[in-house]
């Protein structure tokens, strides 16, 4: 009898020391927990000794703290583009609006010539534009991100819409003392897109290589086997091959240079738009030519 009586107390004090064990370690995690909970660290819970309820506490609390990290760092990320965004577009709206506003102050001028002043009142038209838009875009873009831009998804022909787009900036190609080669396949196949999204897209593309090319200029539309293909390429030596994957983000331009005329969101807008309908777009660098490409899904 005096040995069971030994042997509970033995069992006893076994049980309460590892209480005190357990108890000691539970404060030391909660304690851990505090200090990762506080700094910005990646540091995740340990225990010191084997125990498989513990263990699947930490388990789970250490995938708590990963998906709070994840969290912490996209918030930071989307606040550092949103600040980002709301600067470039500050700049972007301000240097139009600056310009009509001294070109205002110089109309104002008596000694201001009937010549000048209309120059300067044609100057100030074409900064209005482009303020115009601007503000355009800032909102399209937003109203395409927050999937509030309607579409009416119908049958296109995409050889239609690209030959009468290219026909209108026939005037502008002159300009710029360039002849595009154009090989655009008739017959092709109709594909499911909204109509005004693809003359958009199409517009955007043109004005991106007109804007860039200096002697070549692609414009290709071809009926791949399972998809439509088409190709918008420009000679660019001084774009570099990291800075092609960021074509396509809002305000980004190649020469990083912020002129309120090249704030890259026509390409932002192409890309979302193009997404948006269920097909791809994307872009590479072959030698000195840039090639953005889209693959349209056939019906």
């Amino acid at each position: 009898q005096n040995i069971i009586i030994l042997g509970l107390m033995v069992l006893l004090c076994i049980a309460i020391s590892l209480l005190n064990l357990r108890k000691r370690e539970i404060d030391k995690l909660k304690e851990n927990l505090s200090k990762i909970n506080k700094r910005d660290t990646n540091e995740l819970l340990k225990i010191s000794y084997p125990d498989k309820n513990l263990e699947g506490l930490i388990v789970e609390i250490n995938n708590a703290i990963k998906i709070k990290k994840d969290i912490e760092f996209k918030y930071k990320e989307k606040d550092l583009e949103l600040r980002q965004s709301i600067a470039n577009m500050s700049h972007d709206l301000r240097t139009p609006l600056t310009s009509i506003m001294g070109y205002i102050q110089l109309l104002e001028d008596k000694d201001t010539s009937e010549d000048d002043k209309k120059l300067y009142m044609s100057i100030i038209e074409r900064r209005s534009k482009t303020l115009r838009d601007l503000i355009s875009n800032f909102y399209d873009l937003s109203r395409i991100q927050a999937d509030e831009y309607k579409m009416i998804m119908e049958d296109i022909n995409l050889s239609e819409k690209l030959c009468e787009l290219i026909a209108s900036f026939y005037d502008d190609f002159e300009k710029k003392n360039l002849e595009p080669d154009i090989y655009i396949k008739e017959n092709i196949s109709m594909i499911k897109a909204d109509e005004q999204s693809v003359i958009r897209i199409f517009t955007n593309l043109i004005q991106n290589v007109l804007k860039h090319a200096r002697s070549s200029l692609r414009i290709v539309l071809k009926d791949e086997e399972t998809f439509i293909l088409t190709e918008f390429s420009n000679d660019a030596p001084e774009l570099k091959e990291e800075d092609v994957p960021k074509i396509f983000d809002r305000f980004f331009t190649a020469d990083r240079m912020r002129t309120g005329q090249n704030t890259g969101l026509g390409l932002a807008i192409t890309k979302s738009l193009v997404e948006k309908m269920g097909h791809e777009i994307w872009a590479e660098k072959i030698q000195d030519k840039l090639y953005i490409r889209i693959k349209w899904n056939k019906n």
